[in-house]
């Protein structure tokens, strides 16, 4: 047998004994030891999954808790919907924040994502006037607002750095003018 053929059958051996399980498991088969007469039961999904659970996965939102420190929010969503633009769903999620714990957001209400591109490693993000008009004049909770953005799209692996944009331009600062949107924002920031 040549290499070709060995990985072939490797690859069929493994594909029938993983069918096999997925068969067992699926018709709920009862384990008996019959020397010592203990049954052991395998554990089974009480439903099916259907086919928008199998296609759920789970994304980190970046919020702020009770002690003013950010807090990891994980949120289930379907995968089918992240394929066109993962990071437009992820920072929607972050700005209409809508669940109903405890954890707050400084970036303020009324912002709307204009655009939002990919450019190597660097994640641009164009959000409207309402950003910085409606910000908080607290240095302190600007830096968690843009924390909580670049935590969150820093979450996908090819994200390395997030440019910020106020209705397409980067000559803008928050009204106190201690953070400007000329710089890169990073997780290490």
């Amino acid at each position: 047998m040549n290499k070709k053929t060995k990985k072939i059958a490797v690859i069929i051996i493994s594909t029938t004994i993983s069918i096999s399980l997925v068969f067992l498991l699926i018709l709920n088969v009862d384990v008996k030891k019959v020397e010592e007469e203990i049954s052991y039961n395998e554990i089974i999904p009480e439903e099916e999954l259907t086919d928008n659970q199998l296609r759920e996965t789970t994304i980190n939102l970046y919020f702020v808790g009770e002690d003013n420190e950010l807090k990891e929010i994980v949120k289930k969503v379907d995968s089918k919907e992240l394929i066109e633009n993962p990071y437009f769903i992820a920072l929607s999620l972050l700005i209409n924040k809508n669940d109903d714990s405890n954890n707050k957001t400084y970036i303020p209400e009324g912002v709307k994502i204009n655009n939002i591109n990919r450019e190597k490693e660097c994640l641009i993000i164009d959000l409207s006037k309402e950003f910085i008009e409606n910000m908080d004049d607290n240095i302190e909770n600007q830096s968690l607002a843009i924390s909580q953005i670049v935590n969150t799209m820093t979450q996908f692996n090819e994200i390395n750095a997030i440019k910020i944009l106020i209705d397409g331009s980067d000559d803008c600062s928050f009204k106190n003018g201690n953070i400007s949107f000329k710089q890169l924002f990073t997780n290490e920031d």
